[in-house]
């Protein structure tokens, strides 16, 4: 870092919404985000977000990587991956170049369309959507 002419960019901010907190409205960060409470909106940043056990997202979201261990009722659009861990649950659609879910994460979505959680990127280098049913 240096300090001496105010620059401060090797270090990555990091916003942390804590447990006994409720964010209503968009929220755009620059750098990783950390969601331990509830957001009612969208969740939009190029780095990681995190979603903790007992945390809420009602909202899309569109990060770099996502990794939950919460409830995100909306669609995710990552540009890297995304993470469901062994308490996570998702409603809706997944659109990544890589997804991973582990045993116990729960995927619903409102469509009868069968999953494919494993299609290959398309030829313009996006993902197609993943669509978990229960």
């Amino acid at each position: 870092m240096d300090t001496q002419n105010g620059n401060t960019s090797s270090l990555q901010a990091m916003t942390i919404i804590g447990e006994d907190t409720v964010i209503t409205g968009t929220i755009r960060a620059e750098g990783a985000v950390r969601v331990d409470g509830r957001v009612e909106g969208d969740i939009c940043t190029e780095s990681l977000l995190i979603v903790g056990e007992g945390a809420i997202v009602v909202g899309n979201v569109y990060a770099g990587t996502v990794v939950s261990r919460g409830l995100i009722v909306g669609d995710i659009v990552a540009s890297e991956e995304v993470q469901l861990l062994d308490s996570a649950s998702l409603n809706g659609t997944v659109r990544t170049p890589v997804f991973m879910a582990d045993e116990g994460a729960l995927l619903t979505d409102d469509t009868d369309e069968p999953v494919f959680a494993d299609e290959e990127l398309s030829g313009n280098g996006d993902a197609s959507p993943a669509r978990a049913v229960a």
